[in-house]
């Protein structure tokens, strides 16, 4: 058979330099497409702090990814920003610098100043390269008894042990087909089938976050070890002429143009879909097995914060249920407390798996190099 399969150069994926993949500037972990931007300034110095409750003269500066602050859609960092300002009359500056999260890594390293408290967005994967480039310093643990709507966090989705990192949202990988072109795969096995060759596209899990939890995804499914593993499964579907590409936001381009009509991407697909009254037959999502690969993101305070009590303002502030579900819906993910009511469309739209795969801190630890390099040369030699 013919092979398609196309792999872009690393221009424009941001990752943790040293060490691999963190985060795809053009995804982060939502379902709409995404924007750019320039990197913040984080060279403003900080504003003091009194230590008092009254916080009319402070600034409280928080770093996250671009698209959560000017993603063309509906952006939540808009919303956050004002919300907040206008409840704490407080300012809120965005960070989003072009490397994010690798920007701070390399000022932790050099020993120079981090403004911001706190990070907003973090990934179990992210914290694990960051542990594993730094002395592990770079965050600290939060006192919960500071953050009253943290007690509503399920269980399920923690993923620190060492309690730095609150989750704050969910996100589901799964298989969005156009179903008016193609039928909907059920199985991994089924995406080899002849319907799908050259049909298929998927960012690469070097820099794209879906590419990477499709790849987690199939780790759990297949194994490392054995007659058939994760890496063989990955060489079939090269065989059968799937498309590796750069980023999530160039997978569901070509999506969206009609180019190809399977994409790995995320199981609140028809919820974006019928915001924008996007044609819905042709926004299809499939729960491989009836499952999907649980992504989780979190805040996390920087140890060089000196504004302790307006971080956990902040922090308690993103965790309560009215702001979960505004997130939710702009963001295109799911909540972390459970005492959040989500919008009509959530119900009718929003695709949940009869279980979530989920591969914590401790299971990435050690492993999650070793298994992207292994990919990676299983993608290069072909």
């Amino acid at each position: 058979m013919k092979r398609r399969t196309f792999l872009v150069g690393a221009a424009g994926g941001s990752t943790l330099g040293l060490a691999g993949c963190i985060q795809d500037t053009s995804e982060d972990d939502s379902d709409d497409a995404a924007g750019t931007d320039d990197a913040t300034d984080d060279s403003t110095d900080d504003s003091s702090d009194d230590g008092g409750s009254d916080y009319s003269t402070d600034t409280l500066h928080v770093a996250t990814y671009s698209s959560f602050i000017d993603a063309p859609s509906d952006s939540p960092g808009v919303w956050i920003k004002e919300e907040f300002e206008d409840r704490f009359d407080v300012t809120l500056e965005w960070h989003t610098p072009e490397q994010e999260l690798n920007h701070y890594v390399e000022r932790y390293n050099d020993g120079q100043e981090i403004e911001p408290e706190l990070y907003y967005g973090l990934s179990p994967h992210e914290l694990v390269r960051a542990d594993e480039n730094t002395d592990g310093g770079m965050f600290v643990e939060t006192d919960r008894s500071l953050l009253p709507n943290a007690d509503d966090i399920g269980e399920e989705h923690e993923f620190d042990p060492e309690g730095r990192v609150i989750p704050t949202y969910r996100s589901l990988c799964a298989i969005v087909y156009d179903g008016r072109n193609v039928s909907a795969p059920e199985t991994f096995e089924d995406l080899l089938e002849p319907e799908y060759e050259g049909n298929i596209a998927v960012s690469n899990p070097q820099r794209g976050t879906t590419g990477l939890l499709f790849m987690l995804w199939t780790l759990n499914e297949f194994g490392e070890d054995g007659d058939y593993t994760y890496l063989d499964y990955w060489q079939d579907l090269l065989d059968n002429d799937t498309r590796v590409l750069d980023s999530w936001s160039d997978v569901y381009t070509q999506f969206e143009e009609e180019e190809v009509p399977v994409v790995v991407s995320y199981s609140n697909d028809r919820v974006y879909a019928k915001r924008f009254e996007n044609d819905l037959e042709k926004h299809q999502v499939s729960l491989l097995n009836d499952q999907a690969f649980a992504n989780y993101s979190g805040i996390v305070r920087f140890a060089d914060g000196e504004h302790d009590d307006l971080a956990h303002e902040f922090m308690n502030f993103v965790l309560e249920p009215d702001v979960q579900a505004v997130v939710a819906e702009r963001n295109v993910t799911g909540p972390t407390n459970e005492q959040t009511d989500l919008p009509e469309v959530y119900e009718e739209y929003a695709k949940e798996p009869d279980e979530a795969v989920f591969y914590d801190y401790d299971q990435l630890s050690g492993n999650l190099s070793g298994w992207i390099d292994d990919w990676g040369r299983q993608v290069v030699d072909n």
